[in-house]
């Protein structure tokens, strides 16, 4: 009997400590941004957060321009007649005997005329003609103008007032020319070994050569020169192949009650000299009770080759468990006689499960738009288990001489021999709205379920009903006195079995903007929204603002904040390191508060490899 019930004890644990969780974030530049880092960087971050940026080649033309034209077609009569099904009769023949082309029969007035069209220039259309057999009486040419629209890359046109080698006198250039310069746009580009300054973007060179000549520009160097260059994905920007060695990890832990403050101010605090302090510490949990929620995603083997991506070991492990507030009163203070405490609101939930992943994304010619849209697609595989809490109605209640617990527990959960599984998509788009600002849409988890053929159904009602006096004796008994004691507690103790027990899964939507504030400062931003929450509980959307700097070519600095979602409000921070091909992101995150008030918190690392 005992072992029976450790068994069914670990089936409890398990419900404890696994809990799906979606709103929690494993991109690392997402956490260190609080969210506002949709997709994080280009390569393996983009399967797992927005499928489309796998569709982004180095070397892509960003912007583009629709010209009108036309082309010159030639023609060629062949013969008319009154009679449409004569000339279907010389089509069918010249086919035959070797003239195979694309033949018309067109309709003017009351004749019927059989046409071949399409010869690139007069003297094909003459040769064909020249060919025909004798039979044929017109052979005329004629010339045919179709207007089309052509796209070609967009060309900016820019004044080069300096190049140099150093730069200390690009800086020095910059600072000295700051205020004339400050109505015009301006970049600076690192090429052929140069710091070479930009001034002015125009769409037409009539434009930058006015600029040129403007007094302003002529002070500053009269021997300047126009430059063209093309709105294009710079090199290395985009990698052909990307993977993750040897792991990447994302933790989350949060509760909603204790922070550090609150263990300085209650641990070891004397509640018997002064017992306001223990009316406080019961007031500080929320009416809801004490809930708790750990998170773990770690992925052991994420690659990308130019717009494919694939995630085979991606293992995500959740708990939450919600403890009553009256169990922490009972702790506290006791249960006054005759005055039962409801226990009911206990609740627990739990999957852990495997990803196994495989994601698209490509580029979409919108002829509507100067600018390239990029969407992808993903598709997963899910295996796990899952366990909840389906029902708990839970009593104590104390007498002068003797306490009674009643507890009626119900449990479900997957058998580890009927693994669960399951499906489910990532759908995304991607644009440039202009050279600075960029937006993004991506639903992550669209449809995903886990479905188990069979789960087990353990219920378990107990009433245990104990006089002050019994305590001391149990803690003597043998093991056989135990099982006895069981026996006589346990009303009910059984497990019966389910078939198809599906479990829908949370899918979030996402939006997000980056502005390139400067080549050193990107301002990013995110809404994030959970829907399909029935199994979790509803969530409030999340809204995220963060920032990367970039002060050092192999470094750069990540930050933000969010409001909303479950941790109502979070703080977060990161490093990346670029070193040649090698990149190592870190980002910490605090949750519910910042610093001493912070009630959970995330940490994540991730080694990648970009060629």
């Amino acid at each position: 009997m005992i072992k029976e019930m450790n068994n069914r004890y670990n089936i409890f644990l398990f419900s404890l400590f696994t809990f799906l969780h979606s709103q929690y974030i494993r991109v690392t530049p997402e956490i260190a941004t609080a969210g506002a880092f949709l997709g994080g960087k280009l390569g393996t971050h983009a399967i797992h957060s927005n499928p489309a940026l796998l569709g982004i080649q180095t070397g892509e033309f960003l912007e583009r321009s629709l010209v009108d034209t036309f082309t010159v077609l030639y023609n060629v009569k062949l013969v008319q007649s009154t009679d449409k099904k004569e000339l279907q009769e010389i089509k069918t023949r010249l086919n035959q005997d070797g003239f195979e082309r694309d033949y018309k029969i067109e309709k003017t007035d009351s004749l019927f005329i059989l046409i071949t069209k399409g010869f690139k220039d007069s003297f094909s259309a003459f040769n064909f003609s020249s060919n025909l057999p004798a039979s044929i009486p017109l052979k005329t040419i004629y010339s045919d103008t179709i207007w089309t629209i052509i796209e070609k890359p967009k060309t900016k046109y820019s004044i080069q007032v300096l190049a140099t080698p150093n730069q200390d006198t690009l800086k020095s250039f910059k600072k000295r020319f700051k205020k004339r310069l400050k109505e015009f746009p301006t970049k600076v580009v690192f090429k052929d070994s140069l710091y070479k300054y930009y001034v002015g973007s125009f769409d037409s060179e009539e434009k930058a050569v006015m600029l040129k000549n403007n007094p302003t520009i002529q002070s500053i160097d009269n021997k300047s020169f126009i430059v063209s260059s093309h709105n294009k994905i710079p090199e290395g920007f985009a990698p052909k192949f990307s993977f993750t060695f040897p792991l990447r990890f994302t933790l989350n832990l949060q509760n909603n009650s204790f922070n550090t403050n609150w263990l300085n101010e209650y641990i070891g605090a004397d509640m018997i000299q002064d017992p306001s302090i223990k009316n406080n510490l019961i007031n500080s949990i929320p009416s809801s009770g004490i809930s708790s929620v750990l998170w773990l995603n770690t992925g052991l083997f994420d690659m990308t080759f130019k717009n494919y991506g694939l995630s085979l070991l991606n293992v995500n492990i959740f708990s939450s468990v919600n403890i009553p507030k009256e169990l922490t009163q009972i702790l506290f203070e006791g249960i006054s006689f005759r005055e039962p405490k409801d226990i009911s609101s206990f609740d627990s939930r739990g999957f852990v499960y495997n990803e196994t992943k495989f994601s698209f994304g490509r580029k979409i010619d919108l002829k509507q738009l100067d600018s390239p849209i990029y969407a992808g697609f993903g598709f997963k595989y899910l295996n796990g288990l899952f366990s909840y809490t389906e029902k708990y109605d839970g009593v104590i209640t104390t007498n002068e001489d003797s306490i009674s617990v009643f507890s009626d527990l119900e449990v479900v959960y997957t058998d580890p021999n009927q693994i669960a599984s399951g499906f489910g998509i990532d759908l995304g788009l991607y644009g440039m709205i202009n050279d600075n600002v960029s937006a993004q849409l991506s639903i992550i988890n669209l449809g995903s379920f886990l479905k188990s053929k069979q789960v087990s159904n353990w219920k378990s009602i107990n009433k245990i009903n104990l006089a002050s006096s019994d305590f001391s004796e149990i803690l003597d008994y043998n093991d056989a006195q135990k099982d006895s004691i069981n026996d006589t507690f346990s009303i009910l103790d059984t497990t019966t079995y389910v078939e198809n027990v599906s479990i829908k899964l949370p899918f979030s939507l996402n939006i997000a903007t980056n502005y390139n504030y400067s080549n050193k400062l990107h301002i990013k931003s995110a809404i994030k929204y959970i829907a399909q929450t029935g199994f979790m509980g509803e969530i409030t959307p999340q809204i995220s603002l963060g920032v990367v700097a970039f002060p050092y070519k192999p470094f750069s600095l990540l930050g933000g904040v969010s409001f909303g979602g479950i941790n109502k409000i979070n703080f977060g921070s990161g490093l990346d390191i670029k070193i040649g091909s090698f990149c190592l992101h870190l980002a910490g995150s605090q949750s519910g508060g910042l610093l001493n008030s912070a009630k959970g918190f995330n940490v994540s690392s991730e080694f990648r490899f970009l060629f």
